[in-house]
C-alpha cells in the first residue's frame, strides 16, 4: 500500500527547480546548517533555480497556509533559514556572480557564497567587504551589516551596496536602487531578511590584492596588556589600508609545538597599500618580539580563509556568537576581555576586538539604517564544539564575555551579532525614528508579515 503526501507538499504549480519533503533523497543534507546545534524539519525545501521558482514557491505557501523562511548560506548561527513544518525557499542553486571589471561592480546571485564572490573579484584584483569565513553567504551577511576585515578600508558590505532584485511578498520581482524604490532601496543596507527575497545584489567593488600583506602576530594572553596598549594608537592613526583586530584565543593546530592549544593575544593584519609602508607601520608591535611573526605577502582570498573550519574537521560543530560596540580599548577593557577569556569551556572559543574608524566612520548616520558609526572599537565572541553536553556552558561563557565588556558598551551591535530571534535587541539595533522607519517600510512591503522568521522587524 502506498501513501500520497500531505497537500503541502504536492507539486508547486511552475516550480522548475527541487522540491524536498520529508522521507525524500536529499531532504536530510538540504536541512543541514552549519551550526549542528539547530535542527529543523521544514515541511518543502524549496531549491529555487530562479527568480520565478521564489515566486512559484510562495505562492504555494499562501495557498496552503506555511510560514515562509529564506535560505542563502545557511551560517547564521541562529538557524533561521529554517523552521519547523515552514516551506524554506532555498537559494543555494543559485550561486552566480559576474564581475565588470570596468564598472568594479558585481552581480551575485541570493545563494553565493563569500568564496564564490572573492574567487570572480580576486581574478581582476577587486573586492569588497567580506566575510571573516568564505562559507558565509553575501546576501544574508550583507543585509544585516557586514562587517569584515576590509571595513576600515571599504565600510561595511551593505555601504556598497549598488541596487538589489528582489522577490515580494505577493510575487513580484522588483528593482531596489537610488531610483528605483529608493525607500526599499535605503531599508536594504542593513535593515535586515523582512522586505523580500533577494534573488541578486549588485555592489561596488575596489582594487585589493590579489596579494596583500596579512597574517598574525601572537604572543602569549600574559603580553595582552603591552600588545592593546601598541595596537590601540596605531591603529587609531593608521591609513584605511590597515585592517584587521587585536584577538584572544587559543593557537590553532597549525602552530609551531610550543604555541599549539596556548592562550594567545593576537594582531591579525591586513594591509592593502604598498609594503614598505605596511612593514613601517607594524614595526612598533614587531618591536614586542612576537612569539609568532607569521605576516607576510599573501593572497588577499588566503586571507579570507585564515580562519575557516580546517579542511580535515568533518564533524559539524555546534555554534554561538554575540558582540557589541565598544568606546575603548584601555587596559581594563583588555583586562576584563583577557579574564573572561580564561573561562572560555571550548578550544574553538575566541574574542575579537576589532577597530573601527576609517571609511566605517565616514558614512552618515542617516545614509543607511546601521548608525554607531562613531564607535571607535567592536567586540565580537564566538565559539564552537561538537557535544550538546557542552551547550549549556558554551552559551553561559557567551554572556559572561558580554557581562564583562558591558561598563564600555557603546551600544548594541547590527543584527548579524543577534543571534536569537529578540525583538528588544533588534529594536536597540537601531536608532528609535529608524527602527520606526523601517518599520514601515516592511508595512508597505510586506502587510501580511509573510518574511516574519528570524530578524525580520514586525
Amino acid at each position: 500500500m502506498t501513501t500520497s503526501r500531505p497537500t503541502t507538499a504536492a507539486p508547486i504549480r511552475g516550480f522548475a527547480g527541487v522540491v524536498l519533503a520529508p522521507g525524500d533523497a536529499g531532504y536530510d543534507a538540504a536541512r543541514a546548517l552549519h551550526n549542528a546545534a539547530i535542527v529543523r524539519r521544514p515541511a518543502l525545501i524549496a531549491r529555487c533555480a530562479g527568480p520565478h521558482d521564489v515566486t512559484a514557491a510562495l505562492r504555494h505557501a499562501r495557498r496552503h497556509g506555511l510560514a515562509v523562511t529564506v535560505r542563502g548560506g545557511g551560517h547564521a548561527p541562529g538557524g533561521f533559514a529554517l523552521a519547523d513544518e515552514a516551506l524554506a525557499i532555498d537559494l543555494s542553486p543559485m550561486r552566480a556572480v559576474s564581475v565588470d571589471p570596468r564598472r568594479r561592480t558585481a552581480r551575485v546571485q541570493g545563494g553565493a557564497t563569500w568564496r564564490d564572490l572573492d574567487t570572480a573579484a580576486q581574478a581582476h584584483g577587486l573586492a569588497v567587504t567580506g566575510a571573516r569565513m568564505p562559507s558565509v553567504g553575501v546576501a544574508g551577511f550583507t543585509l544585516g551589516s557586514g562587517s569584515g576585515w576590509l571595513e576600515r578600508k571599504l565600510g561595511l558590505a551593505a555601504d556598497s551596496l549598488h541596487s538589489a532584485r528582489l522577490v515580494t511578498a505577493g510575487g513580484d520581482v522588483v528593482t531596489a536602487s537610488p531610483e528605483e524604490h529608493p525607500d526599499l532601496f535605503w531599508a536594504l543596507h542593513g535593515g535586515g531578511p523582512g522586505f523580500g527575497v533577494v534573488v541578486e545584489l549588485e555592489l561596488g567593488l575596489a582594487p585589493v590584492g590579489p596579494e596583500v600583506l596579512g597574517g598574525v602576530l601572537a604572543w602569549p594572553v600574559a603580553r595582552a596588556d603591552d600588545v592593546a596598549a601598541a595596537y590601540a594608537p596605531l591603529i587609531a592613526g593608521a591609513p584605511d589600508d590597515l585592517g584587521g583586530g587585536f584577538a584572544l584565543l587559543s593557537g590553532p593546530p597549525f602552530l609551531p609545538g610550543p604555541l599549539r592549544g596556548a592562550p594567545l593575544a593576537v594582531v591579525l593584519v591586513l594591509w592593502t597599500g604598498a609594503r614598505r609602508e605596511g612593514e613601517s607601520l607594524l614595526r612598533p608591535l614587531r618591536e614586542l618580539a612576537p612569539a609568532l611573526d607569521a605576516v607576510r605577502p599573501m593572497p588577499y582570498a588566503d586571507l579570507q580563509a585564515m580562519f575557516e573550519r580546517p579542511a580535515d574537521v568533518q564533524e559539524p560543530t555546534r555554534a554561538h556568537v554575540d558582540g557589541g560596540f565598544l568606546s575603548e580599548l584601555g587596559p581594563e577593557t583588555v583586562a576584563a576581555a583577557v579574564a573572561a577569556s580564561e573561562g572560555r569551556p571550548s578550544p574553538l572559543g575566541s574574542i575579537l576586538l576589532q577597530p573601527m574608524g576609517g571609511a566605517f566612520a565616514r558614512v552618515s548616520e542617516e545614509a543607511t539604517p546601521l548608525g554607531r558609526r562613531s564607535a571607535p572599537w567592536h567586540w565580537q565572541a564566538g565559539t564552537a564544539w561538537f557535544e550538546s553536553a557542552d551547550d549549556d556552558a558554551s552559551h553561559a561563557w557567551i554572556a559572561d564575555v558580554s557581562r564583562a565588556l558591558s561598563p564600555w558598551s557603546a551600544g548594541e551591535s547590527y543584527p548579524n551579532f543577534i543571534v536569537d530571534a529578540d525583538p528588544e535587541r533588534l529594536r536597540a539595533a537601531y536608532a528609535p525614528a529608524v527602527f520606526e522607519h523601517l518599520r514601515s517600510i516592511r508595512a508597505a512591503w510586506d502587510p501580511d508579515d509573510v518574511f516574519a522568521a528570524g530578524h525580520a522587524i514586525r
